[in-house]
């Protein structure tokens, strides 16, 4: 399945309105670098993405091994923005889980498929 394009567009000021799939998303910068501060910056949207799908990955694998996930929480925070980024990562789990499962889901959590995405170079084609 090819995911649906993302279609974005600025004005005069850096606001950002986006649409996919009938969904609107925001994105801007703080009013110290000239922005209205009326979404989230696109650094903190990617890190959102990886958030989300982080924890959406570990809720369907402990559901298919039918584990007491009850839910959890998820803090990513920017160390370093350099090469390689460095993000640091903490999972707070909810419900009875024995150690080694909370291990298995940390594991599977980065196998997502946004933290694949971002593992990975990526290209970009150029449409005329």
């Amino acid at each position: 399945m090819i995911d649906s394009p993302l279609t974005g567009k600025i004005g005069k000021d850096y606001k950002v309105r986006m649409s996919i799939r009938g969904h609107e998303i925001s994105a801007d910068e703080p009013v110290e670098v000239g922005g209205t501060d009326e979404a989230a910056k696109p650094g903190e949207l990617l890190l959102s993405a990886l958030a989300s799908c982080k924890l959406i990955t570990m809720n369907m694998y402990a559901s298919l091994k039918g584990w007491d996930f009850q839910g959890a929480t998820i803090s990513l925070h920017y160390l370093e923005k350099g090469d390689p980024t460095i993000i640091e990562k903490q999972i707070d789990f909810i419900g009875d889980l024995d150690e080694k499962q909370k291990q298995r889901l940390l594991d599977i959590s980065g196998r997502c498929p946004v933290a694949k995405m971002l593992s990975k170079s990526i290209s970009f084609e150029i449409k005329a």
